[in-house]
């Protein structure tokens, strides 16, 4: 199919879309065809696409304006294209302008996965820039960074206290979640004098960083090196990182690397299904969960995988 989201819709949903000559019949079931975009934003003919809407209200206007000429799977296909080549310009800007920003005013002013993002990748750079400065004899390098994230976590608490537009609290309490994590992490190495980028403990950490070569995100954890999905992610916020979190993280993001299954196990309700949910929002990949019955048989299983493998999103078959 031209539009391989389509398989993510039941027949009747599907009629009804290719039944109708109206581009905005697609809306309602813009949830089912994208990770967390509420709704597309038209202009009032309904012949240009303009923007995307979260299911939390943020939103955010296209590059280049979308037509809805022709078949719906080509402009749907086409309004893919747009939403992933906005995401990396915008990306691009706001990693480059983040250094010389205020970081609450940088906050207010970006979408929330590309603040999360971001401020992952600046992170990740400071600490590889701190294992240089070790190697070149500046013993307190490390101590002071750690300081140094303290202070930008107390920043943020005193942001989220203080109140503010309903999307910036959401943006800031992801980013506390995410920047807690980072500050633990620092203050392990210096408790356990990890100095060197080679450490076990520093290779096993997901990284961030904006690969000038080829000019996009590339994540890296072990051995893997991943490409940045941008998949629209809205402000869906992010699990609590905890160690068991990075140790499923690992086995995920390995098994990917050697292009196999990975099937993480353990007691019900210990957040199997969410950890991976979360990798998905992470990297910014479109995660489908199956919930699988006695009934699920391989056959009914083609044609998901139809759907699933053509835009790269993951499977999650629960249980």
């Amino acid at each position: 199919t031209s539009f391989p989201r389509f398989y993510f819709l039941s027949d009747d949903e599907l009629l009804q879309i290719l039944g109708t000559s109206d581009p905005t019949a697609v809306q309602e079931h813009m949830l089912k065809l994208f990770d967390n975009t509420g709704a597309l934003t038209f202009d009032r003919s309904g012949a240009k696409v303009m923007g995307m809407v979260s299911s939390e209200k943020e939103t955010f206007p296209f590059e280049t304006v979308t037509l809805t000429e022709g078949a719906v799977e080509v402009w749907l296909l086409n309004v893919e294209h747009e939403m992933m080549a906005t995401l990396h310009a915008i990306h691009k800007r706001a990693v480059f302008y983040y250094p010389t920003s205020n970081r609450l005013e940088w906050l207010k002013e970006h979408l929330g996965m590309v603040v999360n993002t971001g401020s992952q990748i600046w992170w990740t750079y400071e600490v590889a820039d701190i294992f240089i400065k070790v190697r070149n004899g500046d013993k307190m390098g490390m101590k002071k960074f750690a300081h140094k994230c303290s202070h930008l976590l107390d920043e943020l608490i005193v942001a989220v206290r203080s109140g503010g537009a309903k999307t910036t609290i959401k943006k800031i309490n992801t980013l506390v979640i995410i920047d807690v994590h980072a500050r633990d992490i620092i203050d392990s190495f210096v408790r356990d004098s990890v100095l060197d980028e080679r450490e076990f403990a520093w290779e096993s950490q997901l990284r961030f960083a904006w690969d000038r070569d080829v000019d996009d995100v590339k994540i890296r954890q072990c051995s893997g090196i991943f490409d940045y999905g941008y998949e629209y992610q809205g402000l869906n916020g992010r699990l609590v990182i905890t160690p068991l979190t990075d140790r499923c993280y690992m086995t995920c993001t390995q098994s990917l690397h050697y292009r196999l299954g990975c099937a993480p196990a353990g007691p019900a309700g210990t957040g199997k299904t969410e950890t991976v949910k979360d990798l998905s929002k992470a990297m910014s990949v479109q995660c489908k969960v199956f919930c699988c019955g006695e009934g699920l048989v391989f056959q009914a299983t083609a044609s998901i995988f139809s759907g699933l493998a053509q835009p790269g999103a993951w499977p999650c078959f629960d249980e």
